[in-house]
């Protein structure tokens, strides 16, 4: 995620520098891998892990920093004017796939002029790798990249019946989106219709036909909520990865939508003038009351090995959002303080509590906490073979052979070379690849895949062993065999002032299966052999 320092500071009053601001980030669990110039002012370069869709935005990060520095955020509050005529007289939003869309907003705004964006919004666009398209288009960009709600305006004079209708997609349905490729729709997948066809993919892009031109003065705003998992499948079956996609398949903040698309709303007003009808369309069926998480101060004293002062807990779940209150009647910093904390609708990853744990800790500082071993829940205890294995581990060591460690997922034609004629081989069911989906018959294949690997790279003398477990059948059920396999080449003795060099030979390694076979009272020899010798 992409973050310019100036936008960010219009949420939170930091002085720090970006240096400095990133090394706080990095600190509280935001990684921020560099920091570039851009015409639009210092542009940091975050690393969001999935689980945290409120980072996706300035506001969110703002919200991090205001927290690390202890600073307030500032709220969002548009600002603009609204003719007397309802929004709901002119525009009906119907949904029928709540499952798929949990709310859905419209706005609508009448004689707006869509021109060319002014320079500093394209500067930041560009800043963050999105291309100006005209003045509305930017804006819910913008809003966007500002909140993590993804927008779309819509020409309101090519919307059939002036209806928003937001239902499955018929089998096979057809919709040319934005970008101009004609995409077949599955009835998985959610659109966002007028009565007679679709005009876009929930969730993932609009549709060519109702898009904003300059020739176009009315526009319907739409802001709304869709299922993480069916916007995840659609953008994937699709082939159609978006920036609305990412954010919305990662969970959005559902009650976002009203307050990004007043915010929309108060930038289009700016840019491209307009009236705005009175109020929103605001369809939500998705509507769930927020969770309730505690948190005791015992759990935190037991996962971290400190302690942690109240007003240090208060202040950082307080800034987070997580709006905490005592409900033990102890008094300040007493070892049996409980909050209860409200789950905000932007952090759908925090359930339990040790996630509130994490959220306390990470802002008041690992560093703080010493290290410290776990404590063992379970015995710990020697495997069966394991004294066997050490000894026939000394003695290999000893000889002048490195241990390897190799996967046992082989090619089945490489297996099948050394692999007994009444064994059956173990085949995988999914294997993520056709030259590694069956367990190896014996630890032969391995062990020449790593002497080729070897030589490959200009390794010549080369001694290994493995000591793993081969497969098969065994009736019905699946067999393992603990092997040892042993493998050289190249010169059994380097060139010195005393004594010529000589290659390894069959020899040299019966030698060293001699000195292997006396830790078990010495081997008997017989001729013979597997077919494949």
């Amino acid at each position: 995620m992409k973050l310019l320092y100036n936008w960010l500071k219009e949420f939170v009053e930091v002085t720090d520098t970006p240096a400095g601001v990133r090394s706080r980030l990095s600190l509280s669990g935001l990684s921020v891998d560099s920091i570039e110039e851009t015409p639009a002012g210092p542009l940091l370069d975050a690393e969001v892990t999935i689980n945290r869709p409120d980072c996706m935005s300035h506001y969110g990060v703002a919200r991090e920093i205001a927290t690390a520095y202890r600073l307030p955020l500032k709220k969002v509050e548009p600002k603009f004017k609204e003719v007397a005529d309802a929004a709901s007289s002119a525009a009906r939003v119907r949904i029928d796939c709540p499952e798929l869309c949990g709310r859905f907003t419209a706005r609508v705004m009448r004689g707006v002029k869509v021109q060319p964006s002014p320079a500093w919004l394209r500067d930041r666009l560009a800043a963050m790798g999105q291309a100006s398209i005209n003045n509305v288009v930017d804006a819910t960009n913008y809003v966007m990249l500002e909140l993590s709600q993804p927008m779309h305006a819509y020409d309101f004079d090519k919307l059939g019946g002036h209806e928003i209708i937001v239902r499955r997609a018929a089998a096979k349905e057809k919709i040319k989106t934005l970008d101009g490729i004609d995409r077949v729709l599955t009835a998985d997948m959610c659109v966002i219709a007028d009565g007679s066809r679709a005009l876009g993919i929930g969730g993932v892009m609009g549709g060519q036909d109702s898009e904003i031109g300059f020739a176009t003065h009315n526009i319907l705003l739409e802001a709304a909520w869709f299922d993480a998992i069916t916007v995840r499948r659609t953008s994937k079956a699709l082939g159609l990865r978006t920036e609305a996609s990412t954010r919305f398949e990662r969970g959005s903040d559902p009650e976002m939508a009203e307050l990004a698309s007043r915010r929309c709303a108060e930038l289009i007003q700016q840019m491209a003038g307009g009236e705005l009808l009175a109020g929103v369309v605001d369809i939500y069926p998705g509507r769930t009351a927020p969770g309730n998480l505690l948190l005791a101060r015992r759990e935190l004293v037991r996962v971290m090995g400190a302690d942690v002062p109240d007003a240090d807990i208060e202040t950082i779940l307080r800034s987070l959002g997580f709006a905490p209150q005592r409900t033990d009647k102890t008094g300040t910093n007493s070892p049996e303080a409980v909050w209860q904390c409200a789950q905000p609708s932007w952090r759908p990853d925090v359930t339990r509590e040790i996630d509130l744990i994490e959220e306390v800790v990470r802002h008041y500082g690992l560093d703080k906490f010493k290290a410290r071993m776990p404590v063992a829940r379970t015995t710990s205890a020697r495997l069966p073979n394991a004294d066997i294995e050490d000894r026939l581990r000394a003695r290999l060591i000893g000889l002048g052979y490195q241990e390897i460690l190799t996967t046992p997922l082989v090619d089945p034609a490489r297996d099948a070379i050394f692999r007994a004629e009444k064994d059956v081989p173990v085949h995988i069911a999914n294997p993520l690849a056709e030259d590694a989906s069956v367990m190896r018959s014996s630890g032969v294949a391995s062990m020449l895949g790593a002497l080729e690997w070897n030589l490959n790279r200009g390794q010549r003398n080369v001694r290994l062993f493995e000591i793993a477990r081969a497969y098969r059948w065994n009736g019905a059920v699946p067999e393992e065999r603990p092997v040892l396999t042993m493998g050289a080449t190249g010169m059994a003795r380097e060139k010195g002032v005393a004594e010529s060099s000589r290659e390894f030979s069959f020899a040299d390694l019966k030698g060293d299966l001699d000195r292997l076979g006396e830790l078990a009272g010495r081997f008997q020899w017989k001729s013979g052999g597997p077919a494949w010798l």
